[in-house]
């Protein structure tokens, strides 16, 4: 009887909060599915996990993680409509994709590259994770990790981007380094699960 209790109390908030999200976030909650963009390595893997955990327990929403080889080949598909979404860095995003020239402060980076990809490619910057990447920038040009997202998909999924700015500023540099270490070793969405628990977003 106390089981059936709790079940019925849980099914009651997840109710509540796909509700409480926006005027549209019912429409979010009723099986449609995202496709998420991620390059095969460890820190992806687990980033697109924090995303496709996140969203699917908050909203249930079905959300597909399809791995590339490179961000090249991500953005290609974003642009071709077979994503919604993936984590891009600033500085890759700047220089890789805009072939533009490199910006050494960060916030001003990451405004030049959300305009740019708004206005030109009609693709949106969400809130930078909290943590700039090694290695994915030339040297001395910052490398936050953001979410982009299509903004058809924003316009279909109304309450995505509030939801995903939720991680806005919750991974910094130490906690990116832990959630990769423990994603090379047992399942990423294990990781990303635990994470978003002990920081409360499910």
């Amino acid at each position: 009887m106390k089981q059936k209790v709790r079940l019925l109390v849980g099914c009651f908030v997840v109710l509540l909060v796909c509700l409480s999200l926006s005027p549209g976030a019912a429409r979010a909650c009723v099986g449609k599915t995202l496709v998420l963009g991620a390059v095969n390595n460890p820190q992806q893997q687990v980033l697109a996990q924090l995303l496709a955990v996140l969203i699917s327990e908050r909203t249930g929403t079905t959300v597909k993680v399809v791995n590339f080889e490179n961000h090249r080949q991500i953005h290609q598909a974003l642009l071709k409509a077979d994503l919604d979404m993936y984590i891009e860095y600033t500085g890759a995003g700047q220089v890789d994709i805009l072939h533009a020239e490199p910006i050494t402060d960060a916030r001003q980076l990451y405004q030049a590259v959300k305009k740019t990809y708004n206005q030109d490619l009609n693709l949106i910057w969400l809130k930078p994770l909290g943590f700039s990447a090694e290695g994915v920038a030339p040297a001395g040009v910052p490398a936050e990790a953001a979410p982009v997202v299509r903004k058809d998909t924003l316009k279909k999924f109304p309450a995505l981007a509030r939801l995903i700015n939720k991680l806005g500023g919750r991974v910094d540099q130490d906690e990116i380094k832990r959630l990769e270490t423990e994603a090379a070793s047992q399942p990423p969405r294990r990781v990303a699960r635990a994470f978003l628990k002990q920081k409360r977003l499910i």
